[in-house]
């Protein structure tokens, strides 16, 4: 056979050359012959071949050596430098390892070789890790090697690289060894020792966020019962959003059985913990916690924690007693907070650490949002100092505070309440450190008079007490205080909250709508009139519900997006609905219209809640769900509060404020805050309950990963039992395709 094939000469003129191509390869060249044989082991893909253009192929089947057609292969992208390698020597056979095509090497694994591949099918890429067993006593490791990977594949974590597969690969080549090899997802990215020698140490919110992570990733690890053992910085890989993997479970120590040699020495020394250093087979998930900490102490500095100094007994015995470094020798511009957490987890007495995994990621979720400290503020075109309000009757008390915080800050500490209100008639502050219950006059009245005498100003409110209890305190919260804490506390308790409280200063600009919105509750509060540049046209109903779910947005509580996906969601389930009784309502046009437009206030009252309490990536405490619990009835009274700034809007407020304090009752009873049953739950909460649900569990929190729209789906009609009004629920499987299209339209 032959082409006929149209080519410019070099002096651009066209002429038409024929070219031989093979009508098969088993007739053609000795290339060809040698092609045909790449592309029936799969080594070059047919697909790919065929893609081909006619010249391309003709070139390689008349190649004048097999290096030239390599050569040309790879040109082509057909082969990689690697593949070629393998074939020029002579073992060609060990592409291939079961249904997967080695690509090229990646790395090394603590039981073997790591390669990028290619399932020949599917054409996913993955990781293959593979070793090969040569001596009998490498033979008995192979039951380590399986057992990694069966332990990854148990895990199901978005912070741990997945296990897809495994096997065994034996080459037709007599007296090759056996292969073993497991297959995990491939994870775009570099590893954390790679990122820090390339780029230098990580900000402090970018660390605290990556070991925020794999810290969850470590939970989970160890609620399977397995102890990772080999924690260090080539262990996380880092994907170019910020996703923290952790990989390599190849020393993981198993609850019911040891899979390690007496006396053998497992773990990378500098990150190792003591006590696994002593004896690997009887560590618990703390040791992992302390190579979490000499982690992070890398990530922040660029420096071992524990540098090895070329005599291992030397290196090991100093790890069994040696006291924890001090990071800020090496960055002392780091938090004193951020030191003290690292101090925790190098401690040598595991008892001395954080008890569990999820602690430390609880932990460091303030730091995530942690900026470098400055005792300077730009406001209005000028630098201007940062100043510190605090009000407490103790002297101790209040000479702890300000003492703690004139480092950072302009502090003027006052006794009395009354002191405190002619200071605030002069100036405005930007933090007010408050006793709960003040000298001369109430909290509340203290808390009142600060908002209405600043509206405009972005102003925050922290407010102790060591006799009121809880429940006390969060009503504070609730009439204009942003968080509380209960004395006596420690210095990195208070130095936290502040910190959290300046991280979530919004612009003047901002507050004075966050402030018409969060603190309506308050005596006397005055209305500032928005800006001729903020929708000068807007609805007033329209510009509040904006307003509040950029607030809602942005202080991280639901996904960007969900005021148009709520709203969007209601009205399908309004269309599906069947047309009986009460729910004849979902068909009148001005209540659908109404209610869409209040959906997107349903957590207004989440903005009441201290500390980001709703973002907390652990189990919450009794008294940490009871304040949690509180936000439906703050959400509820701030809205009805704004009844009376909006007369023109009171038919959407009260729909709002319905919603709003019903949207976590429970068609079962088991509900709250008020525990309504079936038809008692307001209509518009009933529908709202499962429109917020399936928005929150399709999008990414700091508790949990996104879930996919058929697990969204199985979760809503399978695993929550006695939630839902069997109607409404009826209405969203019908329309449960209508939710996916409006998911995609509005991503996260």
């Amino acid at each position: 056979m032959a082409i006929m094939l149209d080519i410019f000469t070099p002096r651009d003129r066209l002429v038409t050359a024929e070219i031989a191509v093979p009508n098969s390869f088993e007739s053609g060249t000795a290339m060809a012959r040698h092609l045909a044989a790449l592309l029936d082991s799969s080594i070059v893909l047919a697909e790919e071949w065929d893609e081909l253009a006619p010249l391309g192929k003709a070139l390689c089947c008349e190649s004048p050596s097999n290096e030239e057609l390599i050569e040309r292969l790879i040109d082509h992208k057909l082969l990689t430098a690697y593949q070629g390698e393998l074939i020029q020597s002579g073992r060609q056979d060990e592409i291939i390892v079961g249904s997967y095509r080695l690509l090229q090497p990646i790395g090394r694994g603590g039981m073997g070789i790591v390669y990028l591949a290619e399932h020949t099918h599917l054409r996913r890429r993955v990781a293959i890790k593979m070793t090969a067993y040569v001596t009998d006593m490498q033979l008995r490791m192979t039951h380590r090697f399986f057992a990694e990977a069966r332990s990854v594949a148990r895990l199901q974590h978005p912070n741990i690289v997945a296990c897809l597969d495994a096997g065994r690969h034996s080459s037709i080549k007599p007296h090759k060894p056996i292969t073993d090899y497991f297959v995990m997802e491939y994870v775009p990215g570099q590893d954390l020792d790679a990122l820090v020698r390339n780029g230098g140490p990580l900000p402090v919110h970018r660390a605290a966020d990556v070991f925020r992570q794999i810290a969850d990733a470590l939970a989970e690890a160890h609620k399977h019962g397995l102890v990772h053992r080999d924690l260090k910085p080539s262990n996380i890989i880092i994907t170019p959003d910020w996703q923290a993997k952790l990989l390599d479970f190849g020393l993981a120590l198993h609850p019911r059985h040891a899979l390690t040699e007496p006396g053998t020495l497992l773990g990378t020394v500098g990150y190792m913990a003591p006590e696994q250093a002593r004896d690997p087979h009887s560590v618990d998930g703390r040791a992992d916690l302390f190579s979490l900490g000499a982690t992070l102490f890398w990530a922040l500095t660029g420096k071992d924690p524990y540098p090895e100094t070329g005599n291992p007994l030397s290196d090991l015995s100093r790890r069994l007693t040696a006291s924890p470094p001090d990071i800020r020798i090496a960055r002392p511009e780091l938090p004193a907070d951020v030191a003290e957490l690292l101090t925790l987890l190098l401690q040598v007495d595991p008892d001395k650490r954080y008890p569990t995994a999820s602690s430390v990621a609880t932990a460091l979720q303030p730091f995530t949002r942690w900026v470098a400290p400055s005792s300077q503020i730009l406001e209005s075109g000028s630098n201007r100092q940062v100043q510190v309000l605090v009000v407490d009757g103790d002297d101790m008390s209040r000479g702890f505070v300000s003492t703690l915080l004139e480092g950072e800050f302009a502090v003027l500490p006052i006794k009395t309440g009354t002191e405190a209100l002619k200071a605030l008639e002069q100036k405005p502050y930007d933090l007010i450190v408050l006793d709960a219950t003040p000298l001369g006059c109430s909290a509340q009245d203290l808390i009142s008079t600060a908002r209405r005498l600043h509206s405009d100003h972005a102003m925050m409110i922290l407010v102790a007490s060591g006799t009121l209890p809880v429940a006390a305190l969060s009503g504070l919260v609730s009439i204009g205080a942003d968080d509380f804490m209960t004395k006596p506390f420690t210095p990195t308790e208070l130095r936290s909250r502040v910190r959290a409280l300046m991280n979530r200063r919004e612009t003047v600009h901002t507050r004075r709508y966050a402030t018409e919105t969060m603190r309506i509750g308050a005596n006397g509060l005055q209305r500032t009139a928005p800006s001729a540049n903020v929708m000068p046209s807007a609805n007033p109903w329209d510009l509040m519900t904006v307003t509040i779910s950029r607030l809602v947005v942005e202080a991280g509580y639901l996904a960007p997006g969900y005021r148009s996906r709520v709203a969007r969601y209601v009205r399908a389930m309004c269309q599906t609905v069947e047309s009986v009784g009460e729910y004849t309502r979902l068909k009148d046009p001005l209540y659908v219209n109404m209610l869409a437009a209040s959906a997107a206030l349903f957590d207004i009252g989440l903005l009441v809640i201290p500390g980001g309490l709703p973002l907390k990536p652990g189990k919450l405490d009794p008294d940490e769900r009871q304040v949690l619990q509180t936000h439906p009835t703050a959400g509820g009274e701030i809205l009805m509060g704004l009844a009376e700034k909006f007369p023109s809007e009171t038919g959407c407020i009260s729909l709002a404020a319905e919603l709003s304090r019903s949207h976590h009752e429970r068609w079962d009873g088991t509900g709250y805050p008020e525990r309504l049953a079936e038809s008692d739950i307001p209509l518009s909460a009933r529908l709202v309950s499962l429109a917020s649900v399936y928005d929150s569990l399709r999008s990414r929190r700091p508790y949990r990963p996104a879930v996919s729209h058929s697990r969204a789906v199985r979760v809503l009609t399978h695993e929550c039992a006695g939630r839902f009004d069997p109607a409404v629920l009826s209405a969203f499987m019908i329309a449960s395709s209508r939710f996916e299209q409006i998911y995609s339209e509005y991503p996260v």
